[in-house]
């Protein structure tokens, strides 16, 4: 039986030392059965998770892991100027966007170019209606219509590999003025469109 020894106790030094070394391989002793699938309710539960993990890793799963889609590395440029690549952009949205995305991509007709300006941009026409700025509701239409370019930059930033803060300008039907401009990345809608990064 050990002797609990105070500070201060008239036990010589090898005694003490001693004491230390029991109560240390009592405590490896005690690690190594933990280890070695010992009777810890932790290690049960962890060694049950990886049982099961290896399970449904051997069985195979019923709905196989959704790939990422490969993203396009053209420039804006060479996007905006190589036929079908709209194309290519709307099917790649009807797959893979959101409900939002799907609907404001519709609305895309034709890449009318690139330009490069504070950031570079690609230019898209649409058949969003021009809005008349002396109307009354010429701002809720506005706002409207620059969370819609939000929406098409969100779905951009998914198709494209950016190499650098772009934007994607979106003409209205009358090519005249744009409808929204946006930067291309994954959070346009809550960054508002902006290349700041919040």
């Amino acid at each position: 039986m050990t002797e609990i020894v105070y500070v201060g106790s008239s036990r010589s030094r090898n005694e003490t030392a001693m004491g230390c070394g029991v109560i240390a391989v009592v405590a490896l002793i005690l690690a190594v059965a933990t280890q070695c699938g010992g009777e810890d309710g932790k290690s049960d539960s962890a060694s049950t998770a990886k049982h099961i993990a290896a399970t449904s890793i051997t069985a195979g799963s019923p709905k196989p892991a959704r790939s990422k889609p490969k993203k396009v590395t053209m420039s804006l440029a060479e996007i905006a100027d190589t036929p079908g690549t709209l194309a290519q952009f709307k099917k790649f949205v009807a797959t893979h966007g959101t409900a939002e995305q799907k609907e404001a991509v519709e609305h895309l007709r034709k890449w009318r170019g690139y330009s490069r300006k504070v950031y570079p941009a690609i230019e898209v026409a649409s058949d969003y209606p021009t809005v008349d700025y002396e109307a009354d509701d010429a701002v809720d239409r506005t706002q409207d219509l620059e969370q819609q370019s939000q929406y098409i930059a969100e779905a951009f930033a998914s198709w494209w590999q950016a190499d650098e803060p772009s934007v994607i300008q979106v003409f209205d039907r009358g090519g005249k003025y744009t409808a929204g401009t946006s930067c291309i990345r994954a959070d346009s809608v809550r960054a508002h469109g902006s290349c700041l990064r919040t």
